[in-house]
């Protein structure tokens, strides 16, 4: 009787294994190890850091079905000031999806390269790449990247980031201001989510190819979004050298000018000065200085930002 038990409790497991999906192999998962593609848990020593990783899936049994890129924040990317907000030892987290694409049918393998711009709060945030498969079998990889900053108790978040031109897959043309994180095309194209983060674009000038900042409700972007922040900005008289002595945010948006249109910087210059304010709830003034533009290689423009916490 005893063996028959033992006979009997070992078929039932096989039968059990058999029936737990997560036992079951799913779509492989590689990161690319390269000197430009990064694979590992890394501390970054500044704000808004560049990295390059390369995904590789391949399907094991089942067609790849969906690929999906997401980062969660700890704590939120928003500015804060720890200790009136919450517990340090709980600290709130959020999660952002940056792709969720379903795959061409009969899909076996891909490769995909993905450049990030890393958090500009200090903080952890822990990026994971996934592929499922037409079983609905899940494959991921991820990294974790820590960043301090040395002025985490100032009443202002300040941080420098470029923006890209539109154009070549994965360029990051859209801004969410406040948490100073800056987005590609394919991250906004369909995800509501991200699209309510946006304060910016870069939009070049169709005849001269001159970089503007513009806003989400700026007619020529032609945005169909559910949601499009209604952010604004306007002119000031600041420079780069009294941009650094300013930290009255409010005072300075209330005596900037309008654009023309409102929604438009037009034509950027080196040096200049535009003060903003976010839209309701959890409104904000700050002022951005261009810091640079570049029209070498990728056409970019530098910014360098101050927000009211």
């Amino acid at each position: 009787m005893h063996f028959r038990s033992i006979v009997l409790l070992l078929s039932l497991l096989g039968v059990a294994a058999a029936c737990d999906s997560s036992l079951s192999p799913g779509p492989r998962v590689d990161l690319v190890s390269s000197t430009r593609y990064n694979t590992i848990d890394r501390r970054l020593t500044r704000t808004a850091d560049t990295l390059a990783v390369k995904m590789y899936a391949q399907a094991q049994g089942s067609p790849l079905h969906r690929l999906t890129i997401s980062a969660e924040y700890v704590p939120v990317p928003e500015p804060i000031i720890y200790n009136d907000q919450f517990e340090v030892d709980d600290p709130p987290r959020r999660t952002l999806v940056y792709l969720d694409s379903t795959l061409a049918p009969g899909s076996d393998s891909l490769a995909l390269v993905h450049v990030l711009s890393s958090r500009t709060t200090s903080g952890l945030e822990v990026w994971r790449y996934s592929a499922t498969d037409e079983e609905n079998r899940t494959g991921s990889r991820s990294f974790r990247l820590r960043y301090a900053r040395p002025d985490t108790l100032l009443n202002y978040h300040n941080y420098t980031v470029p923006m890209q031109a539109p154009g070549a897959f994965g360029r990051r043309s859209f801004l969410a201001l406040r948490e100073g994180l800056v987005f590609p095309k394919f991250s906004v194209h369909s995800l509501a989510q991200n699209q309510a983060l946006i304060d910016l674009v870069y939009l070049p000038n169709p005849t001269t190819g001159a970089p503007t900042l513009v806003t989400p409700l700026d007619a020529t972007l032609g945005l169909k979004w559910s949601t499009r922040r209604a952010t604004v900005i306007r002119r000031t008289s600041l420079n780069s050298t009294t941009f650094g002595n300013t930290t009255d945010f409010t005072t300075t948006f209330n005596q900037g000018t309008d654009f023309t249109p409102l929604t438009s910087t037009g034509p950027l210059t080196k040096g200049q000065v535009i003060a903003f304010q976010t839209p309701a709830p959890n409104s904000r003034y700050g002022i951005i200085l261009v810091e640079d533009i570049l029209t070498t290689g990728s056409r970019a423009v530098v910014l360098q930002v101050r927000v009211a916490k």
